[in-house]
């Protein structure tokens, strides 16, 4: 239905509004344009001091050849892949879980208790060395970038004249221009009534819209 920019920013409180270039298919756009991820997570599950100094490289490598493979298979675009390891670790005998970034996709034994330990030192202000870690989880996320889509494509077009039609406000009918939303001129006065494929905006006597550099209306209410 109509977005009520005045209206809404009274209900709230602010006296300016962000209205998106697409405001109906802003989440659809997202999807459209988002770099891919791909998530990951084997459990390990046993203590730092007993475990295989191989395991953390082979878990590691298999997520990313994995996530390498699906990104391959979506046939999508992608500038550059990044890749985030993290383990999910605890002192042994506690349930408490840490998540704990790991710089690389190698790490030894003493260099898995040192991130914890100091994470666990970072979160509670604690030093527990005697207490040894338990490797619980071993995360990857594997992030194709995509190329960045330029914002300018969602700006208005060159403006045109609007149309005009009677619009009831606050117990009358006034004489409002009807523009559409991809040929807007630079700034305009209420009332007026945007329309475009997905929102038809309503903006107020009084009240003021101008296009920034994105494609957003700010609405300014008065």
């Amino acid at each position: 239905g109509p977005l009520h920019a005045a209206g809404l920013a009274r209900e709230l409180g602010i006296p300016r509004l962000l209205i998106p270039a697409r405001p109906g298919i802003t989440n659809a756009l997202g999807c459209a344009v988002a770099d891919l991820r791909r998530d990951y997570v084997n459990t390990v599950n046993q203590p730092v001091e007993m475990l295989d100094p191989t395991v953390v490289e082979r878990i590691l490598g298999e997520q990313v050849a994995g996530g390498r493979k699906l990104l391959e298979r979506e046939g999508i675009a992608i500038e550059a892949v990044r890749l985030i390891h993290s383990a999910d670790m605890q002192f042994q005998g506690q349930s408490h879980i840490l998540s704990i970034a790991l710089p690389r996709a190698q790490a030894t034994r003493d260099e898995l208790q040192q991130l914890f330990e100091r994470a666990y030192f970072a979160r509670f202000g604690v030093e527990l060395p005697e207490i040894r870690a338990v490797l619980v989880n071993l995360h990857t996320a594997v992030i194709g970038q995509r190329p960045r889509t330029p914002l300018r494509l969602l700006q208005p077009g060159a403006p045109r004249p609007p149309a005009s039609r009677k619009v009831w406000f606050d117990g009358g009918w006034l004489d409002t221009p009807v523009y559409q939303r991809e040929a807007l001129p630079a700034a305009l006065a209420g009332p007026a009534i945007i329309e475009q494929l997905d929102c038809t905006t309503v903006l107020e006597p009084g009240n003021r819209a101008e296009s920034d550099a994105a494609g957003n209306l700010v609405v300014t209410v008065n």
